[in-house]
């Protein structure tokens, strides 16, 4: 099918009509718009990631702004780098101010990472700037399609970070 051409006839169908679309057409919808939205977000992004940091380097700090105390393993991870790359990317955080590390009170060989407080703010810098590419982007839709696509969040959020 055409690219965008399922979403549309998906959205054009009203409300509690019988040709609602199955869990698969949506699923096709999701990975149809998605990789779209996710370039705009990674395009906003590094607009405002600047010339000190890497967008690696971002995402390594978002990351464990959302996983305090996680390890460089995790990072690794996370990332989908080897030890040595993520190990060298943590280091020149640290270099830099963003993170602190310290050793895990369980294992003293597991390195856990905080973000510093000038990592925060580079971080808050950063979504900021994201955030307000991303609503001019936005601010094209009508008040009827804003509320419908931040419906339609609401449940990709329950369907994908529910417990």
């Amino acid at each position: 099918m055409e690219h965008g051409a399922r979403l549309d006839r998906i959205s054009a169908a009203p409300a509690g009509v019988s040709s609602a679309p199955q869990a698969e057409e949506c699923a096709a919808a999701v990975l149809d718009i998605v990789p779209a939205a996710m370039d705009a977000l990674r395009a906003a992004t590094r607009q405002h990631v600047g010339e000190q940091m890497s967008v690696p380097q971002f995402r390594c700090l978002h990351f464990v702004s959302r996983e305090p105390g996680c390890s460089i393993s995790d990072v690794a991870a996370f990332l989908g780098v080897t030890m040595p790359t993520a190990s060298a990317m943590v280091d020149r955080l640290v270099r830099a101010g963003a993170l602190r590390t310290r050793s895990s009170r369980d294992d003293r060989r597991r390195t856990q990472l905080q973000l510093t407080p000038a990592g925060r703010a580079r971080l808050r810098e950063i979504h900021d700037g994201a955030h307000a590419d991303l609503s001019l982007a936005l601010a094209q839709l009508s008040p009827n399609e804003l509320r419908r696509l931040y419906d339609g969040l609401s449940i990709l959020r329950r369907a994908f970070l529910s417990p």
